[in-house]
């Protein structure tokens, strides 16, 4: 009984104090550092026998389409929670003439898992139909430290001269941990009481999580900007 009392009290403090439970979408453009696996993909470029071949560069770890989502709370100009994201790049070294092709791609996930603060430092306000000041505009700013779980596939495919797949090698799959700090700014646009939309700008700084099974210990580095855009639902 005391129990149950006490989870009642603790909602009723929170409705008095105005708390939302949130959950929010994010999409962003991400570019990462990469310089350690930048360097392994040359050194296996400029191993033998791939040296022979002439292999070339098609891609190295590119800027690409990251995705988040926020689970939290928000209290007055407070907001904390957990944010779960995910990051992927590459990098792919191909060769081909008459006789057939050689492909080996670097595939690289990233699965970010944090928690966040964020502070609405400043809001604007506009009466609604019922008379009730409501936020119409704020601007935020965002700290997130988090953990990267990372991995990292190698794939190498032959082809013949039909462009028939004759050999097909997948490495075993490379993971490591490492640590992630995010720092953002953002402004949210409301909707309504219950939908908005943010934009974002930021800067993740990641460390750690070498792949000590592979010559030179590289690691992913996630570091880089982050342009985000999203869509939050309060309840």
């Amino acid at each position: 009984m005391k129990r149950v009392l006490l989870i009642v009290v603790c909602i009723f403090c929170l409705i008095r104090l105005h708390a939302q439970f949130r959950i929010d979408y994010h999409t962003s453009y991400a570019t990462y550092n990469m310089s350690d696996m930048k360097d392994f993909v040359h050194s296996v470029k400029s191993s033998e026998p791939f040296r022979q071949f002439g292999m070339e560069l098609v891609e190295d770890f590119p800027a690409y389409i990251a995705h988040s989502v926020n689970i939290g709370y928000r209290l007055s100009r407070h907001e904390f929670g957990i944010k779960s994201g995910f990051y992927s790049t590459g990098s792919k070294l191909s060769v081909g003439d008459y006789s057939g092709k050689i492909n080996i791609s670097f595939t690289t996930n990233g699965y970010r898992e944090g928690i966040y603060y964020r502070n609405y430092f400043y809001s604007l306000k506009s009466e609604d139909s019922q008379g009730v000041y409501r936020d119409r505009f704020s601007v935020w700013g965002e700290v997130s430290p988090a953990m990267i779980i990372s991995t990292l596939n190698i794939k190498t495919t032959l082809t013949d001269v039909d462009m028939q797949e004759v050999v097909d090698v997948d490495d075993p799959e490379y993971n490591e941990n490492g640590g992630s700090l995010l720092l953002q700014a953002g402004g949210r646009y409301y909707i309504n009481r219950m939908v908005n939309l943010d934009l974002s700008v930021g800067y993740d700084i990641s460390f750690g999580g070498n792949y000590d099974g592979l010559n030179g210990s590289p690691r992913s580095d996630w570091s880089g900007l982050r342009l985000s855009g999203g869509l939050g639902f309060s309840f």
